[in-house]
């Protein structure tokens, strides 16, 4: 099992049936292995050059910022940021802002990492929030 399939296992009670968000979604793996499980997926990244081939049909990836996402208030069930807190870390006040927005009430925002380039700055983040699991450092936000 790859390790994105992993995650969504892990996860999939937040993903299941959910109207989801992968934010900085780079090559969309994440989104891909989401995609047989949720009700839609919506992926963004600055670069779409990112993305190799076709996606699921439920996956839909946009060109956009996000520390400035134009969907509406409340509009996800859950939020996901995949391997990508090292490279948002500088904006991520603003991000964290946004996936709030975006994210219904009850809803969660999770910073899922396997890379040691983001593991540090998360638990330097968010201390004993950051919580291992597996091989994942995963930390959850909830609205």
């Amino acid at each position: 099992m790859k390790k994105t399939e992993t995650a969504v296992q892990m996860l999939l009670a937040d993903i299941e049936g959910k109207d989801i968000l992968e934010a900085a979604c780079g090559c969309a793996e994440f989104s891909c292995a989401a995609a047989p499980y949720a009700h839609s997926v919506m992926c963004i990244d600055l670069v779409e050059s990112r993305i190799k081939g076709p996606l699921p049909e439920n996956v839909h990836f946009e060109m956009m910022d996000a520390a400035a996402m134009r969907w509406p208030d409340e509009t996800f069930d859950a939020v996901f940021l995949y391997n990508a807190f090292y490279h948002i870390q500088p904006q991520w006040e603003a991000i964290e802002k946004e996936c709030r927005r975006v994210l219904k009430p009850g809803g969660k925002i999770y910073l899922l990492s396997l890379w040691g380039l983001d593991k540090a700055p998360l638990i330097k983040q968010y201390g004993t929030a950051a919580q291992q699991q597996g091989d994942f450092l995963i930390v959850p936000i909830i609205k």
